[in-house]
């Protein structure tokens, strides 16, 4: 599966430290080769959203929310859980 990177999600990676930034792009790989795998998706905490919309855990403080469409995955932030729900309810 092909991953893009939205350019929201690199420029909040730009304030991580190297460490948090090695464990999104291990997520975001292991998300290319796992997802529409169901028995890969639980070591990825892959949960729906909304109809479109995914997130995945990278490390225990990190979220990667991305959109799925047909063939590519946008990878469009990285925040925490906390964040997360918050922007969620400002939807």
């Amino acid at each position: 599966m092909k991953i893009e990177v939205h350019p929201r999600l690199q420029k909040r990676a730009q304030g991580l430290s190297a460490a948090e930034r090695e464990q999104i792009s291990a997520a975001l790989r292991a998300l290319a080769d796992g997802f529409g795998r169901p028995h890969l998706h639980s070591g990825l905490g892959i949960r729906r959203l909304r109809k479109d919309l995914f997130e995945c855990r990278a490390g225990l403080r990190w979220r990667i929310v991305f959109f799925a469409e047909k063939g590519v995955l946008t990878a469009y932030d990285v925040m925490t859980h906390d964040d997360l729900q918050a922007w969620l309810r400002s939807c």
